[in-house]
Order: C-alpha cells, then structure tokens, then sequence
C-alpha cells in the first residue's frame, strides 16, 4: 500500500509540475521574434520593434515595416531557431510520434490532434497538462459485428523530463478487442535527444496480456531529419529479443507538414532469419491534424 501510495505521489507532481522551459504562443514583448499572419494569407516574420493598439513595427529582412492591426490576423512568438533564412518553418505539428511510436515529448496543455493511419485506424489525444496527455483509438473496419469485432485503446502518457533539447515520458498503449476478456499493450519508456527539426528517439517497450509481462523487451530506434520547410526524413526501428528474437520491423519514409496538418508516406518491412524482407516494402500511409 506504501510503495502504491509512493507512486500516485511522483506520478502527480510529474504530471502537475510547470514545464521547464517556455512555450511558444505568449504573449509578444519588444525585440521578440514574431511571426504576423496577413488577412491576405501572406506570412511575415521579424523582431518585434514596436506596437500599439493600432499598429504594429515589425523589423525583417527587407527593412522596417508599420503594420495595421486591422491587417493582422495572428501574431505569436516564435523560436528563432524555427527562421532559416528569414523563412518561418512551421514546427512539426505532430512531433509526439514517429509513424507509430511515440518519442519523449508529449502535447502540451489545451493541445490535441487527429489522426488516422490506412484509413482503417483513426486516433486522438489531447494534452490535459503540459506534462500529461490521454489519447484513445479504434479500428473502423467494416464487419456484422462492428463493435466485437474491432480493436479498442487508450494511449496514457507522461512527461518524465522535460528541456528543450531533451525529453523523457513513460506511457502504455492499453488495448481491448471486442468480446475478449482483459487487455493486452505495451508499457513503454521514450527518450528523445534534439529539437524537433532533427532529433534522435530511443525506447524500450514490454508487451503485456491481462496486466501480466508477455514477452522480453521490444527495443525500438528512430530520428527524423527536417531537410526542406515542409519535408522531414523519418525512420523508425523496432528490434525484437529475447530467446525468440533476431526480428526487426523497420519503417522509413517522408513527413510532410503544414501548419496544422502532417502526412506520413513511407515503406514498412519485417527483416528475421527466414525472412529477408521485400524492397522497398509495404506502403504506409498516416495523416495527423492538430488542434
């Protein structure tokens, strides 16, 4: 009961503590990078040199330029690591996951997504403090039985360190098949070293049948790679021990992101002993939108 208690302790100030570092979106102060959405769609960012409650003095690249608020439709503080070259490259609206797996950063508070992979599997999360996110899922698959004959998850997940460069969360993919008694999923821990443009995600995953260790531990090793403002290379490795082991499923392909929305194309494949795999693989296919 002690060592219970002792838990629901750590995991509460893990999950109500304030993050360590500051999140984009507040409020915009002198001499901070701006981004300034135009009621024509156009995109503008610079260092914030003055403002009113009429107008705005943005500093870019091309000079100094007055801006009316009646002209400006958002206007947000943005990293400056995010401008190349005087662009703004949108961060990666889903970069909690890879294909599938998760990395070491959660969704921060109020935010949440939509997802849906091979159109068969549709997903959502929402971030319920800036170091605790739920998510939840199902598969659609058309049957006599729609409700016993699909699959049903929940997606817990928190934040256990918390910086810029570096992020550690532990969480479970908790699934229940129709009619079937109990769960089976995984429990996971995943770390991620970079920022989210380019970064490296490591983690290691136990499955679980009925609350009960089912296996050895599934290692898994990806990254992703920003290469163009609305491309990143990604890849993600799953290593299987143990007496049975000697199997890897890798995943690679292409995100592409836009402010809200991100698809994932790419090839999976499934590499054993008596399984050399197929080039290039099989398709796979994921679009995520954040809100």
């Amino acid at each position: 009961m002690r060592r219970c208690l002792a838990v629901l302790t750590v995991l509460s100030v893990l999950i109500f503590a304030p993050p360590v570092f500051g999140q984009t979106g507040t409020a915009p102060k002198k001499d901070s990078t701006v981004a300034v959405r135009l009621h024509d769609g156009s995109l503008l960012v610079g260092h914030l040199a003055e403002q009113t409650a009429d107008s705005v003095v943005l500093v870019t690249g091309s000079g100094r330029m007055k801006l009316a608020r009646s002209a400006i439709t958002e206007l947000k503080v943005v990293n400056e690591a995010d401008v190349h070259d005087g662009v703004y490259w949108s961060p990666d609206p889903h970069d909690t996951r890879l294909f599938f797996g998760p990395t070491g950063r959660v969704l921060g508070k109020g935010n949440g997504y939509f997802s849906d992979l091979y159109l068969f599997f549709v997903n959502a999360a929402w971030g319920v403090t800036d170091r605790f996110m739920i998510g939840g899922g199902m598969s659609v698959i058309p049957t006599s039985d729609f409700f016993g004959n699909n699959v049903y998850y929940l997606t817990p997940k928190v934040a256990l360190v918390q910086r810029e460069s570096f992020n550690v969360s532990a969480g479970a993919l908790i699934g229940f098949a129709g009619h079937a008694n109990g769960s089976a999923g995984i429990y996971y821990v995943a770390a991620t070293n970079g920022r989210p443009d380019a970064s490296f995600t490591y983690g290691l995953g136990y499955a679980y049948t009925k609350s009960k260790i089912a296996g050895d531990a599934t290692l898994m090793l990806g990254g992703n790679a920003r290469v163009w403002h609305r491309i990143a290379l990604m890849s993600e490795n799953y290593i299987f021990t143990g007496s049975n082991g000697g199997y890897a499923l890798p995943i690679y392909g292409i995100r592409f992101i836009g402010d809200k929305l991100s698809t994932d194309l790419g090839f999976v494949n499934f590499i054993g002993r008596d399984s050399p795999g197929i080039f290039p693989g099989l398709p796979w296919v994921g679009i995520a939108f954040k809100f």
